[in-house]
């Protein structure tokens, strides 16, 4: 006999009803801290914080993923739709709502998450990567969680009390990330001193001036850089015509200077 598309959408529901009741029960909140690169692997890097338990760690992502993941967090608009947002919009029209995100499980270093959706009174759970639902997660508003014995198997590092400075800003096209402990340990740099180019939009005025992401800027016109208001500070100096930027790439100092003059 075959089966019905009754059958078919029971079958579907009882799975994922059955899915839900599996999931443990002390979740604990997570937020997304940032987007950063791994600088031995120049692999993106989603850093996610448990303000419970004052641990963050590192998820290793694919690059569409942390771009679409660096947009939600800076509310970059983009020209059309990108895919998590396609799919809000989906979810949107058919009045479902993103209940919440649950990453349940971390085998051989992969991580499982799982999607809550909820229309009317029924509640399903849909399997996804941590990143595509990370991503949909953000432009939905919906909260993020994790299973303890999750976060408890990861390498963590202490969560710090917050700097009352500026750790992520955008100039010329390049989104810029400071360099704090987290990070630092979490990547094993020498030093938290620098900004991290997380990212830098195609056919920018950084991008036609060589900035790369993942540069790490040090100085800007000789003046040591520590923090993204460093940058900030020295990138607006309204009379200067030419700026020169020390950045660290592949390990190795690189001099590059931005022309005021060719930038619109």
């Amino acid at each position: 006999m075959k089966p019905t598309l009754f059958m078919v959408l029971w079958f579907a529901y009882a799975v994922s009803a059955l899915a839900a009741s599996n999931l443990p029960t002390d979740l604990l909140e997570l937020q997304v801290k940032g987007i950063a690169l791994d600088p031995n692997g120049q692999v993106p890097v989603a850093i996610l914080e448990s303000p419970a338990t004052q641990k963050a760690f590192p998820m290793w992502i694919g690059q569409s993923e942390a771009q679409a993941i660096a947009i939600e967090l800076e509310g970059v608009p983009t020209p059309r739709p990108l895919t998590h947002i396609l799919l809000k919009n989906i979810l949107t029209q058919l009045d479902v709502k993103v209940q919440r995100i649950v990453i349940h499980d971390v085998r051989d270093r992969t991580f499982y998450a799982s999607v809550w959706l909820q229309h009317g009174t029924a509640v399903h759970t849909i399997d996804a990567r941590p990143s595509d639902a990370i991503a949909l997660a953000l432009g939905t508003k919906a909260p993020i969680f994790v299973a303890p014995h999750v976060l408890n198997s990861v390498q963590t590092v202490p969560l710090q009390s917050p700097k009352p400075t500026q750790t992520l800003a955008k100039k010329f096209g390049m989104h810029m990330q400071s360099l704090d402990e987290q990070l630092a340990q979490a990547f094993h740099l020498p030093t938290t001193d620098g900004v991290l180019v997380a990212y830098v939009e195609a056919d920018s005025q950084a991008a036609r001036h060589g900035i790369r992401r993942g540069d790490v800027i040090t100085r800007v016109d000789g003046q040591p850089i520590k923090t993204v208001n460093d940058v900030l500070v020295s990138l607006t100096d309204q009379t200067a015509h030419q700026h020169t930027l020390l950045v660290t790439r592949d390990q190795g100092p690189i001099t590059i200077r931005l022309d005021l003059s060719a930038i619109e």
